[in-house]
C-alpha cells in the first residue's frame, strides 16, 4: 500500500490534466449546477418553488432544526410533505443553530458544498485505488471515475438537498485513514472513530461498518487478537460523537422508540425500494407484516454480514480488505434494509467501483473471473444508469419494483464469487 498523502494529491492532480472523461464529468456537475440555479430561480419567480420537488429533503432537515430549538423531545414528528426526521438528534441540533437562516439561502449552500463534496469523492476513490495497488493503466479506471463524478442519484440528490455526499466523504476518508498502515497513533483512531460517528449521525445505516473499523483477528487454535490501541481509539471516537444522542435519549427515552420505529418499521406509504425485503413482502400476502419484516431483516441481513465479519476476522492483520467488507455492507443496506431506494445506489456504488478495480488490477486473476468481472463491471454500470425501469414499474404497473433488488442480489453473487476465488487464491 501506498501511505505517502502528498505524493497521491499530485498524482491525482497530473492524473486529472491528462483525463479528458473526467474534464467532461466536471464539465457536466458544473452545468447540472448551473441549471439547478436557473430552475431555483424559475420556480421562485413563479411562486410555485415549494410545490416542486426542490428543497424537499431540505425542509425536513431545516424543520428538524426549528423544533429542536422549540420542542426538542418531538424533532421524530417533523414530517413535511411526507417524509420524516429518521437521523439523529445531533443532526437535528446541528441544523437548529440556522433555524433563524432563510431556507433558500441555507439550501443554496447545501447543494454548492454537495457539488464540491462530489469532486471530493472522486478524489478519494482514486486515492484508495493507488492505495490498493490500482494504476491508472488498470482496465476501465478512467470510466469508472467518471462514472462516480456523474452518478444519476448524485445530481438528483443536490435537487432534493440531500446530505448524502458529505456522508459518503466521510465514509472514505475513515476507509482510507484504516488502511493507512504506516499511522497507528491513538490520534488516528480517535479521528476514524469520529468520522464514522459523524457519518452515522447523516446517515445512520453506516452504523453497520462499525465492527469493521477494529482489526480483530482470530488465529489457529482459536487465538484471538485485538489489537487494545485501535480497539480504545475507535470506541472513544466514536462515543465523543454520539453522546450528545444519548443525552438526548437519556432526557426523552420515548424518542429513542420513535427513531427505531422510523428507520426499521415505518415504510414511507409509496416509496420506491431497492430492497429484496419489500420484494418479498410485496409476493407475500401477509396481514401483519412487521413480524415477516423483522425476519426477513435478521436472516438476510445477518447471513450477509455474519458471512463478511467471518472473512474479516479470519484474515491477518496486514492483509485485511477493509474496501472488500465496506462494499459487502453497502450491498446490506441496498438490499436488506427496507426503505432503501434508488438514491441510495449512488452509495453502493462509490463502495463496488474501487472493489471492481481492485479485482482487475489483481494479476492473479483467473481467466474465468476476468470474465465474470467483465459481466459485473456493466451490469454495475448499466443499474447505476438505467435504474428507473424498475421505478416505473413500481410507480406506474406494479405498486412495487422487481428489477432493481434482482439485479442487485445478481451483482452480490457475481461479487462475492469473484471476490473469494481471487482472494482465496492471494491468500494461498
Amino acid at each position: 500500500m501506498v501511505d505517502d498523502l502528498e505524493t497521491l494529491g499530485e498524482s491525482f492532480t497530473t492524473y486529472f490534466k491528462r483525463s479528458r472523461l473526467l474534464k467532461v464529468g466536471l464539465a457536466f456537475n458544473v452545468i447540472y449546477y448551473i441549471s439547478v440555479i436557473i430552475g431555483l430561480v424559475f420556480f421562485l419567480i413563479q411562486g410555485t418553488l415549494f410545490d416542486t420537488v426542490y428543497t424537499v429533503d431540505f425542509r425536513v432537515f431545516f424543520e428538524a432544526g426549528q423544533v429542536f430549538r422549540n420542542s426538542p423531545g418531538d424533532i421524530y414528528l417533523v414530517n413535511p410533505n411526507g417524509l420524516p426526521f429518521r437521523y439523529f438528534p445531533s443532526f437535528a441540533a446541528f441544523m437548529s443553530v440556522f433555524s433563524d437562516f432563510p431556507i433558500l439561502i441555507l439550501y443554496l449552500i447545501d447543494i454548492s458544498l454537495m457539488m464540491v463534496f462530489n469532486f471530493g469523492i472522486v478524489y478519494f476513490v482514486y486515492l484508495i485505488c493507488l492505495q490498493m495497488g490500482v494504476t491508472p493503466v488498470t482496465k476501465n479506471f478512467e470510466k469508472t471515475l467518471v462514472f462516480v463524478l456523474i452518478a444519476p442519484q448524485h445530481i438528483i440528490n443536490i435537487i432534493f438537498g440531500q446530505i448524502t455526499q458529505l456522508a459518503i466523504l466521510l465514509a472514505l476518508i475513515v476507509l482510507f485513514l484504516l488502511q493507512s498502515s504506516k499511522h497507528d497513533s491513538f490520534n488516528w483512531f480517535i479521528a476514524i472513530g469520529l468520522l464514522i460517528g459523524i457519518a452515522s449521525t447523516l446517515k445512520p445505516f453506516f452504523l453497520i461498518l462499525i465492527p469493521f473499523l477494529i482489526p480483530i483477528t482470530v488465529m489457529k487454535r482459536s487465538y484471538i487478537v485485538v489489537p487494545l490501541r485501535q480497539l480504545a481509539g475507535v470506541v472513544s471516537g466514536i462515543l465523543l460523537t454520539m453522546l450528545p444522542n444519548i443525552v438526548y435519549f437519556i432526557l426523552y427515552p420515548t424518542a429513542l422508540n420513535d427513531i427505531i420505529q422510523v428507520n426499521l418499521f415505518e415504510n414511507l406509504t409509496g416509496q420506491h425500494s431497492t430492497s429484496i425485503t419489500n420484494l418479498i413482502l410485496a409476493l407475500i400476502p401477509s396481514s401483519d407484516i412487521f413480524p415477516l419484516r423483522l425476519a426477513i431483516i435478521l436472516i438476510l441481513g445477518g447471513f450477509i454480514s455474519f458471512r463478511s465479519y467471518i472473512q474479516f476476522i479470519k484474515t491477518p492483520e496486514s492483509q485485511k480488505n477493509y474496501l472488500r467488507h465496506f462494499t459487502d455492507m453497502m450491498f446490506v443496506v441496498l438490499l436488506v434494509y427496507p426503505d432503501s431506494w434508488f438514491l441510495f445506489l449512488a452509495v453502493w456504488y462509490v463502495f463496488l467501483a474501487p472493489s471492481m478495480l481492485h479485482l482487475y488490477s489483481k494479476e492473479s486473476l483467473p481467466e474465468k473471473e476476468s470474465r465474470r468481472l467483465d459481466i459485473l463491471w456493466p451490469g454495475a454500470n448499466n443499474l447505476l444508469a438505467f435504474f428507473s425501469f424498475g421505478i416505473v414499474i413500481h410507480y406506474f404497473v406494479l405498486g412495487f419494483d422487481p428489477i432493481n433488488p434482482i439485479w442487485l442480489a445478481i451483482l452480490y453473487i457475481m461479487y462475492t464469487q469473484i471476490s473469494d476465488s481471487v482472494f482465496s487464491i492471494t491468500e494461498e
